[in-house]
């Protein structure tokens, strides 16, 4: 018979003293802990949150300028608030004075572009010049202000 036998079966024990002495350095640690964020605790008379700290901004005026889309990324004029300006340089300069006496108007003013995805670049630049000499000649202080404005689609994509 081999020896492990002759003793008898084998007792699994748990050795608890590692646990023990684990356990008595986290109580010394947070004891000690606690006590230093005590020391550091300073009086303080802190300021309070206004009631509506979550309050939406103030409401800023705005235009909108529509870029008209047409076939093929071309644009077929453009529209300020509710009035439509040609393509060419007499919409633009008509766009110009428009935008002139709105920025004299409500210095404030600010300018949101909405165009289709699909309109060229050449039909946007224009607008952006004519914003800003607009701004210049209603002698703002800081310079235009401009929203690009995108519509997503909120549809399910196609599977």
């Amino acid at each position: 018979m081999s020896l492990v036998h002759r003793k008898g079966p084998a007792r699994i024990d748990a050795n608890l003293t590692p646990m023990i002495d684990m356990t008595f350095l986290l109580v010394v640690f947070f004891v000690v802990v606690s006590q230093i964020s005590e020391i550091e605790n300073v009086e303080m008379e802190l300021p309070k949150p206004q009631p509506s700290a979550s309050a939406p901004p103030p409401e800023e005026t705005r235009s909108v300028l529509n870029v008209l889309p047409g076939e093929d990324g071309e644009a077929i004029g453009y529209r300020l608030n509710s009035i439509n300006f040609p393509l060419g340089d007499q919409g633009i300069e008509s766009m110009r004075t428009e935008l002139t006496r709105l920025y004299r108007t409500q210095p404030d003013l600010r300018i949101n572009l909405r165009a289709d995805r699909r309109t060229r670049q050449k039909n946007i630049e224009p607008v952006f010049t004519a914003i800003n000499r607009a701004a210049r000649e209603a002698d703002r202080k800081d310079p235009a202000r401009v929203n690009l404005v995108v519509i997503v689609d909120r549809q399910a994509p196609d599977a």
